[in-house]
């Protein structure tokens, strides 16, 4: 069954995980020996750029929205639900993946990960593209985390064998390819980068590492690479840009930096960042038991309630005044499903629980 290889995953994430690195309570990315057990607790959030945008303007590391559209996934298929009438259609059924995540929106395509599940306790990423009416589906190479930029997919490669999947799934580091799959080639070797955004020509990435979680950037172009700042006490995650400012998660608290510097500001205390978007940071706290999604103004730092959660939110994806996220409930006997994907208008208001689905 779906749910329980999804739980055995989970289970052997944590396990993996808390021998690995005592510092960080959630892994980005954890391989296995069988396949790849990816992932953060919520799916991993990785930025897809469409370009850079002038300073002063909203510069959306992911775009998951195309007209009136915004597309989503669940396990195997891919939805699109119209913002208006809130009404989901499904795009495309994959005979062979088993799970889509970061889905990008470009040019009439759109631009994922592709897990595959074989063997026992096995995934392995691809990339993968297909046309937004369901049509030219295409795995193109081994990996995840596609990031589309100035004609190029950006993405951490992988290396494994799924007919022998004893052998390890390796990363392999940063590489660039064409849209269609083509000139492949390598940005930066590295087998421990979890998170990446790209902004003026930069990569920004996160690795972690027996020696703690650190933030580096690096040319798209290649070259070498500049540690911005990290320990081996706090964990770094969600990188979102904005202004030429990047904001981020530096443990229990949400800073940002620069886009050009070291020194970074705390921004807001005790909070999980999910998204900045239109002059607001999108971000959830945590109750005894469930959290809460505010959004701050930049400008002067007012905070607005937008909805309380039993339990917790996975990602949140913030465009064109929707906000379409990820709902996770906790699981007992009488459950008729522990996950949901929901949209609503950026105030809170007009939302709707598009898909409900097992996931733990």
């Amino acid at each position: 069954m779906k749910k329980n290889k999804v739980l055995s995953l989970f289970i052997a994430l944590i396990m993996v995980f808390a021998c690995a690195f005592c510092g960080i309570s959630e892994a980005a990315q954890v391989g296995t020996s069988n396949g790849v057990s990816v992932k953060q607790s919520q799916g991993v959030s990785v930025k897809q750029s469409q370009g850079d945008s002038k300073k002063g303007s909203t510069y959306k590391p992911s775009s998951i929205k195309s007209g009136n559209y915004m597309y989503y996934a669940v396990y195997d298929k891919i939805y699109k639900v119209n913002v208006n009438t809130r009404k989901s259609t499904l795009v495309y059924t994959s005979k062979s993946g088993y799970w889509f995540s970061d889905l990008a929106v470009k040019d009439g395509w759109i631009y994922c990960t592709m897990d595959k599940y074989k063997g026992k306790d096995g995934l392995y990423p691809y990339i993968f593209k297909v046309k937004t009416n369901g049509k030219s589906a295409k795995a193109l190479k081994q990996g995840m985390a596609p990031v589309i930029y100035n004609g190029n997919i950006y993405y951490i490669k992988y290396n494994f064998d799924m007919k022998d999947y004893n052998k390890n799934v390796k990363i392999v580091g940063l590489y660039r390819m064409s849209l269609s799959g083509k000139n492949d080639k390598c940005i930066l070797k590295s087998d421990d980068i979890v998170d990446l955004a790209i902004y003026k020509s930069k990569i920004y990435y996160i690795k972690y590492s027996d020696n703690g979680c650190y933030l580096y950037n690096i040319s798209t172009s290649g070259g070498k690479s500049k540690r911005m700042f990290g320990n081996s006490k706090a964990y770094i995650e969600s990188i979102k840009i904005y202004s030429d400012y990047i904001y981020f998660n530096y443990g229990e608290n949400i800073y940002k930096a620069k886009i050009n510097s070291t020194k970074k500001t705390k921004v807001i205390s005790n909070a999980m960042l999910k998204d900045v978007s239109e002059g607001y940071i999108y971000y959830t706290t945590q109750g005894d038991d469930s959290q809460s999604l505010y959004k701050m103004r930049i400008k002067n730092k007012a905070k607005t309630f937008i909805k309380k959660q039993k339990f917790e939110f996975g990602d949140v994806t913030v465009e064109g005044g929707y906000i379409l996220m990820t709902l996770y409930y906790r699981l007992d006997a009488d459950s008729e499903y522990d996950a949901a994907e929901y949209l609503c208008n950026t105030n809170g208001k007009n939302g709707k629980l598009l898909k409900t689905y097992f996931v733990y």
